[in-house]
């Protein structure tokens, strides 16, 4: 198991697992104003840090959350 606890672990998650190309100034970027993200990166988001890390993410948490930087948040802290 991987272990996520820099950014750079987690832009290569986002970039290399997830597919979706973003980089760190982006982070904290609202969902909505975030160009070309959707749901399915989302699913995908969750399933690849639970998968790599064996940390397993909060759902409720993980649908509040209002940008990429909030979910890495959630993926170091529990």
């Amino acid at each position: 198991m991987a272990t996520l606890t820099t950014q750079d672990d987690y832009l290569l998650i986002l970039r290399d697992l997830v597919g979706f190309p973003v980089e760190a100034d982006e982070l904290d970027t609202p969902f909505d104003r975030l160009r070309g993200w959707d749901s399915v990166h989302l699913l995908k988001l969750v399933t690849a840090i639970e998968r790599e890390t064996a940390v397993r993410l909060p759902v409720t948490r993980v649908l509040e959350a209002r940008c990429l930087a909030e979910i890495f948040a959630l993926a170091v802290t529990g």
